[in-house]
């Protein structure tokens, strides 16, 4: 039986609550991998059934050695901010594309089930504010990407949209 779920960003807010949430309603047990961008170790959840591994999503393939005991895969580990993907774009590409190609290639390869976050972002005026930011591009490149995987391959994902988020 696979018994881990993976969470990229689980050291940020979403990822550190999603984590609380999973521990009391399953008994998989969890792997955080966060380049610490935005996440802190502030939001570590202490518990035998967590692990925590500092790097960067696009090297998920080297770092995650065993994905036979993998369930699902949370990908909450990318670049999440609209004004600051203007200052930092090259960092978002980076993020958002590349390391996201490399999570989806990686769930793809070893049939792990990807639950991806989605943002609100690209789907603003009638799906045309998607070009207003180099974040919003890139959320809404990933989405028509996975919807192209499911087309070619019946790769399977579910999306997760994420609008204003605060509190646990």
């Amino acid at each position: 039986m696979k018994k881990n779920i993976v969470i990229t960003g689980g050291a940020g807010f979403v990822g550190s609550n999603l984590i609380r949430y999973l521990l009391k309603k399953t008994k998989y047990d969890i792997i955080s991998l966060d380049n610490y961008s935005t996440g802190s170790h502030k939001n570590h959840v202490k518990s035998k059934r967590v692990q925590y591994i500092k790097s960067d999503s696009r090297n998920i393939s080297k770092v995650l050695k065993d994905p036979k005991n993998i369930h699902s895969l949370f990908h909450f580990g990318e670049f999440a901010r609209i004004y600051q993907s203007f200052l930092k774009m090259e960092e978002c590409i980076n993020s958002n594309s590349i390391g996201s190609n490399a999570v989806f290639n990686f769930c793809f390869t070893n049939n792990i089930k990807l639950i991806y976050s989605a943002t609100s972002a690209t789907i603003g005026n009638k799906g045309n504010d998607k070009n207003l930011s180099p974040y919003s591009f890139t959320k809404a490149k990933n989405l028509e990407l996975l919807e192209n995987l499911k087309k070619w391959f019946k790769f399977k994902f579910e999306i997760i949209y994420f609008y204003n988020v605060y509190g646990p």
